[in-house]
């Protein structure tokens, strides 16, 4: 199965990239995703507890079932003033 995954503010500078195409096998849930992106680019970890992540557009949860095709926002938190 393949997912676009799409990289936000400080996930992106981890990242090193805006999006990416991400393949996974069975029934993954966010949290499966999370983690096999966590492994791809371990700068991610610094930020992991502070990210949501959406699922075609929508806020979700990491029990959330992905399907192939599915586009994955990650957005971390956003400081400011």
């Amino acid at each position: 199965m393949d997912l676009k995954v799409i990289y936000f503010a400080s996930a992106r500078d981890a990242a090193g990239r805006r999006e990416e195409r991400v393949s996974v096998d069975g029934a993954p849930t966010l949290e499966d995703l999370a983690s096999k992106i966590q492994r791809l680019h371990p700068g991610l970890a610094g930020i992991q507890k502070s990210t949501r992540y959406a699922v075609n557009l929508e806020i979700v949860n990491g029990d959330t079932v992905l399907h192939d095709g599915d586009e994955v926002g990650v957005l971390p938190a956003v400081t400011g003033g």
